[in-house]
């Protein structure tokens, strides 16, 4: 893939529902470490540039829980420990890593929406390549994500 086609993009925004927008915005900000910026709507607020051209969204309505989205941090065991103390998320996993590539812990919001932290360990120079397929080095928080997909598959081809 040519550079440009990588940059074509100049930003994202991650958004997440909750069923109550109060106790959605107080949670989020707890994890973010500070308020939102915006709100277009009393249901709806988002916090801009948490990192450059990034913005994050709770919005209220259901909840749809999916693969965890996470967060670059340069020090993944400090900012873990200030998510569990400051935000009290309903599951953590411990930090799994991936030997000079990086390391990953995942949580679980009161509302079953999944996010995570990641430290990056190969700055500057090429990335090691893990053995072994991705199953094999999926968090606790990805597999019973995969899990219950499967079961869903199963359940409806019944």
């Amino acid at each position: 893939m040519a550079t440009s086609e990588l940059t074509r993009f100049g930003g994202l925004t991650v958004q997440v529902y909750v069923p109550d927008i109060r106790a959605g915005v107080e949670f989020y900000s707890r994890v973010l470490g500070r308020a939102p910026n915006f709100a277009p709507t009393p249901d709806f607020q988002e916090w801009d540039q948490i990192a450059p051209n990034v913005t994050f969204q709770v919005a209220e309505g259901t909840p749809r829980p999916t693969y965890p989205f996470r967060f670059r941090v340069t020090d993944i065991e400090r900012e873990r420990e200030r998510i569990l103390h400051d935000a009290r998320p309903s599951y953590a996993t411990e930090i799994k890593r991936f030997e000079g590539l990086v390391a990953v812990c995942d949580f679980i919001d009161p509302w079953g929406n999944s996010f995570g932290l990641y430290q990056v360990f190969f700055e500057g120079r090429e990335p090691p390549k893990l053995a072994g397929s991705n199953r094999e080095h999926m968090t606790e928080v990805e597999e019973l994500i995969a899990d219950r997909v499967v079961s869903k598959q199963e359940r409806d081809r019944r």
